[in-house]
Parts: structure tokens; C-alpha cells; sequence
């Protein structure tokens, strides 16, 4: 039978580690013959100086301008998320925001709170119109609010929920991910105060059986 693919891996893992052992006592070897021959090392030599413990403890320390400019980096982020964004996400939400860092996406943010979780915001034209569409079109994407210019919903993958709000006018995006199985999307989204319009579904949907009883009764 053939060898399977992690039996050969592990081998071949291990031939390199042997290899390195190897080079290293190799090496070890050759020093110790060439201290040998040349004869132990002059006693009169001059010793090098032992470094000062004081410097090495002060070049260890980070310097407290270093943790300022980080502390105000991270601050500015946070508050550029809250001036930016504002018409996707409610005062509500943003002011549990602690903190906000770059995505690695031009104009794009990954904050978290410890409230409410972590949020992707981004400030992209393409992306508002590539979201809106993926929300209004998909089967598996369910629209809470649509102004035209305001978009509120949620896509489904599996068992992850996307809540989406998108603002086009302005070309933002804000986006969560939850579990379904743990909660419903448009239970979400009316806890975080992103549309008025959520759970008015359900009530709808429940009047006009109430309406066909009354009738009936009559």
C-alpha cells in the first residue's frame, strides 16, 4: 500500500530537523579542534566589557511617547468611525465602540465593543452598490428598509447571518456577523437600533388573520 501524504510529510519533517541537529553538532565539532590547535586562549587578552544592566533596562522599556502616539492613533480611528459614519449606525451603537483599528482596506475599519461586538465599516461607492445589490436580489437576503438610498437587511451563508446597512448617498457600508442558530438577524437589528422599521413584519403579517376571524364571526 501506498504511504499516506502525512505518513511522508512527518518523515521528511523529521530528516530536516535530523539535518539541522546535525549541521549544528558539525559545527560544535569543528570549533572545539580549532580551540585545540591553536591552544587555549591567551589569559592577558583584553576581556570586553560587560554591558551596563541600567542601559539594557532602559532600551527594553518602551519610551512613554511611543505609547501616547499609539494611545492617539487608536483614538483618532475611533473617532473618525464616529464622525464618518454616522448615518449607518446610530449614536447608540457607536458610543459602545472602545475601539477602532485600519482593516487593511483603503478607508475601512474593524471596531469592536464589548457590549456589542465587532463591526466592519467601509467608505466605498463600489461597495455600497455591490452590498445593495447582493440585498435586494439574492434569495438569501432579506431587506428590512429600502429608501433607495438607505438599504437595512441581513444575508444568510449557512447558519451566519451578514447584517448590512448601506448608505449610497454617502457610499458607506456597516456590517456584523451572527449566528442564526443563536439569534434572529432582525431581532438584531432592531437591538442595535439600525432601522425602525424591524419586527413591523411579523405584526403585519399577524392583522389581517385577526380581521378574517372577525368577519367570519359576523
Amino acid at each position: 500500500m501506498l504511504a499516506s501524504p502525512h505518513r511522508r510529510v512527518r518523515p521528511f519533517a523529521c530528516a530536516l530537523a535530523a539535518l539541522a541537529l546535525a549541521g549544528a553538532a558539525l559545527s560544535g565539532c569543528s570549533s572545539e579542534k580549532d580551540t585545540s590547535a591553536d591552544g587555549s586562549p591567551d589569559a592577558t587578552a583584553t576581556q570586553t566589557p560587560s554591558p551596563d544592566p541600567t542601559e539594557d533596562a532602559e532600551s527594553s522599556t518602551p519610551s512613554s511617547s511611543a505609547k501616547e502616539a499609539t494611545s492617539s492613533e487608536g483614538t483618532s480611528d475611533l473617532d473618525r468611525v464616529r464622525e464618518v459614519f454616522s448615518s449607518v449606525a446610530p449614536d447608540s451603537l457607536l458610543d459602545q465602540l472602545d475601539t477602532c483599528n485600519p482593516s487593511g482596506i483603503t478607508d475601512s475599519f474593524q471596531c469592536s465593543g464589548s457590549e456589542v461586538g465587532q463591526f466592519q465599516f467601509f467608505k466605498s461607492s463600489a461597495k455600497a452598490a455591490s452590498t445593495t445589490q447582493l440585498l435586494t436580489e439574492l434569495r438569501s437576503s432579506r431587506v428590512v428598509e429600502d429608501t433607495g438610498s438607505r438599504v437595512v437587511g441581513w444575508s444568510t451563508l449557512g447558519t451566519t447571518a451578514v447584517i448590512t446597512v448601506v448608505d449610497n448617498d454617502k457610499g458607506l457600508v456597516m456590517q456584523q456577523m451572527v449566528s442564526s442558530d443563536q439569534e434572529e438577524p432582525e431581532t438584531r437589528i432592531k437591538e442595535l437600533g439600525l432601522s425602525d422599521k424591524a419586527g413591523q413584519h411579523s405584526s403585519e403579517s399577524s392583522e389581517p388573520s385577526s380581521t378574517t376571524t372577525t368577519s367570519r364571526k359576523n
